[in-house]
């Protein structure tokens, strides 16, 4: 409502200052929602931005706000997005190195699966080679042939679910196993060596 002065003092010569009569000029309202938000952004720092959301929540509902101030609404918005972001980046983190540490356990475990399985497949082999040994030592230093020989090894299984193979190599052979991968001649084979007389497995034909 506009001021006014009233009329019998409009057009006092008295040196005086004239009364004014109305109502008080209007205040600016207090935006208390951004102000809680920002100091409530500022404390959720200490705790590394995980309180950070319920400032947020509170400082948008300043910024909403038509009448009052909204800088502090706007700070504390800034400052709480601030605190979820360092949140955010501290769980990734964390749950990333938990991850890795899980895939090492996992692979440490396995390995350590891997490494009993190959002391039972070389046990096993012994078994096989030793009766190869008995017939060899009853025949002259001689092995049996290739053929006769695997079908004294292919009875024996390995861990991985695969039979055993005789090789000859002339002056010795090698009993192997296909290993983890369960494909013969690649790197994890498990492969015990035998000396005797056998013929060359490269001379038999092919199937």
């Amino acid at each position: 409502m506009a001021f006014h002065v009233p009329f019998n003092q409009r057009r006092s010569n008295r040196g005086r200052s004239p009364i004014y009569i109305g109502f008080d000029p209007p205040r600016r309202k207090f935006n208390w929602w951004g102000f809680n938000g920002l100091w409530m952004s500022m404390m959720s720092l200490l705790t590394l931005g995980f309180t950070s959301p319920v400032p947020l929540l509170i400082s948008l509902n300043g910024l909403r706000k038509k009448k009052g101030p909204r800088k502090a609404a706007v700070a504390g918005t800034f400052l709480s997005l601030l605190g979820v972001g360092i949140a955010g980046t501290i769980v990734a983190v964390t749950m990333a190195a938990h991850h890795q540490d899980h895939q090492r356990r996992i692979e440490s475990k396995n390995a350590h699966i891997v490494a009993q399985q190959k002391t039972k497949t070389k046990q096993l082999i012994a078994v096989a080679t030793d009766e190869l040994r008995t017939y060899r030592d009853s025949h002259d230093g001689q092995l049996p042939s290739i053929i006769d020989s695997n079908m004294l090894v292919i009875k024996h299984v390995d861990p991985w679910g695969e039979s055993l193979r005789f090789d000859g190599h002339g002056d010795h052979a090698l009993i192997r196993s296909a290993g983890p991968d369960k494909t013969f001649e690649s790197n994890d084979d498990v492969t015990v060596r035998l000396e005797g007389k056998t013929e060359s497995s490269n001379q038999l034909l092919p199937l």
